[in-house]
């Protein structure tokens, strides 16, 4: 662990590899998109992104937006269940012409670009040693597929945070993060408008 506090993650490959399995979503799954992949991570490499996500959390409430409820302390989901539903009473109460718009993307985890998260982090603020911890924690990365109880040849990965990795959930929201910014310039420019709900 001491090495990796100093950014050494030169044999950091052989403890960061993971089993990748899928799991059913529902009983009698017969298609792939029937099924969830979980990556089965070793335990050096978890407990090194659990110490980074212990550091981490207490800072999401400060840096996440409001709206971002999933993964964050103190927040739920089910925060934003409540008022998209309260909203949608609102606005046919008062018979406004709106729409909601829900963002599901698909494959979330697996899309994220590294530099794209990257460059977040930096202009978020965080610290180049920070960023070189997250950095090695990507670019060592492998995994090897169990399917059928073979389990085939490791590949690096080149995208993406890994389900089942403790800091996966906190680096994506963080980039997400992004994109509520974006949507607050487009309305501060009037490109999109709000509606008062209250």
């Amino acid at each position: 662990m001491e090495q990796l506090h100093t950014g050494g993650f030169n044999s950091f490959e052989i403890l960061n590899e993971s089993i990748l399995t899928l799991l059913p979503k529902k009983e009698g799954a017969l298609h792939l998109r029937d099924f969830r992949p979980i990556n089965l991570i070793h335990g050096a490499a978890k407990i090194f992104a659990k110490v980074l996500v212990v550091r981490l959390s207490p800072l999401l409430p400060k840096i996440i937006t409001q709206a971002q409820c999933a993964f964050v302390n103190s927040r739920s989901i089910h925060e934003n269940f409540k008022f998209v539903r309260s909203a949608a009473r609102q606005l046919h109460q008062r018979k406004t012409k709106a729409i909601l718009m829900k963002i599901d993307i698909s494959k979330a985890f697996d899309t994220l670009s590294w530099e794209f998260l990257l460059e977040v982090l930096r202009r978020r603020g965080f610290g180049e040693r920070w960023i070189s911890w997250i950095c090695g924690l990507l670019r060592t990365a492998s995994t090897s597929i169990l399917l059928n109880g073979v389990l085939g040849e490791p590949f690096m990965l080149g995208s993406g945070v890994r389900q089942g990795d403790p800091i996966s959930p906190a680096l994506f929201i963080i980039a997400m993060d992004t994109l509520h910014a974006l949507m607050e310039w487009a309305k501060q420019h009037r490109l999109l408008s709000g509606i008062w709900l209250g």
